[in-house]
């Protein structure tokens, strides 16, 4: 379709990509695979296509033994699909173009969510830029203590020694990939050298599940506003408090990322400062 956009939604993990792609998924004007986080070019990057594939196929046989939905349908086609697309390790971008835009021609936006994406290096994210002749970025943020805890406790489940023992290897140093999806700065100053800045999209997490936000995004995207389920919950984490002292000492490490999003964005949302004041 001429003047098709492709997004991409690169994250931040737990900061409400799944909401947001499921929001698209049934837009009317949106095409999206069923399978969320393709994991195309962070697998080309960090070489770790043999592990997202091995991941796809587990997925596509859980789903041929869930109950035969249209959607399970359409996602084990799509799974299908990927996995005899990519193999995971040969670039080719003419495929994984074709594979996002099937059934999608006729749709005003296709594209690609994998929250992985924001860890990319600058080369990578210009190759991405340039993969058609209109792409658009869209990065959500999350207050950066609550988007780590929300992280750890999808990873913990219900094991609360495993929750201490990843908060403080965030403070230690030895939970990176954890720390990484925090690490606003980075991303951020990556997007803002490799693309336009009038082609990234920028959110809060906090202010995403209201109307104005949605059209703020719909008019990036060049797309008409549909209404959208605000208290719809997707892939909620285990429930569980985070001491204050954690807090505090959590808050303290990120400090860096909260001045750099002040600065960049001009302000930051109530809901970060409030509890920057209470911790």
């Amino acid at each position: 379709m001429t003047g098709q956009t492709f997004i991409f939604c690169l994250g931040a993990t737990k900061a409400g990509t799944s909401w947001l792609f499921d929001y698209l998924s049934n837009h009317r004007e949106c095409h999206l695979p069923a399978m969320k986080e393709l994991h195309y070019f962070d697998a080309l990057e960090h070489d770790t296509g043999a592990f997202y594939r091995k991941e796809a196929q587990a997925r596509l046989e859980a789903a041929r033994t869930a109950a035969p939905t249209p959607w399970q349908k359409r996602l084990i086609a799509d799974l299908e699909r990927w996995l005899a697309v990519f193999d995971g390790k040969t670039r080719d971008d003419a495929a994984y173009l074709r594979y996002v835009r099937e059934g999608g021609e006729a749709a005003r936006v296709v594209g690609d969510f994998t929250p992985a994406y924001g860890l990319l290096k600058e080369k990578t994210l210009s190759a991405m830029a340039a993969l058609t002749d209109k792409v658009r970025f869209v990065y959500l943020m999350r207050d950066p203590v609550d988007r780590i805890w929300s992280n750890i406790r999808m990873m913990a489940g219900n094991d609360g020694a495993a929750l201490d023992a990843k908060v403080d290897g965030v403070l230690n140093g030895t939970a990176d990939n954890i720390l990484d999806r925090s690490n606003y700065r980075r991303t951020l100053n990556r997007l803002t050298r490799a693309i336009p800045r009038e082609a990234l999209h920028i959110e809060f997490y906090e202010r995403l599940f209201t109307p104005d936000a949605i059209e703020r995004l719909c008019a990036f995207l060049g797309i008409t506003p549909q209404p959208a389920s605000f208290d719809r919950v997707v892939h909620q984490s285990m429930k569980a408090d985070l001491p204050m002292g954690q807090r505090a000492q959590l808050q303290a490490a990120l400090k860096p990322q909260y001045n750099f999003v002040e600065k960049f964005m001009g302000e930051l949302p109530p809901e970060w400062t409030q509890k920057m004041v209470s911790a």
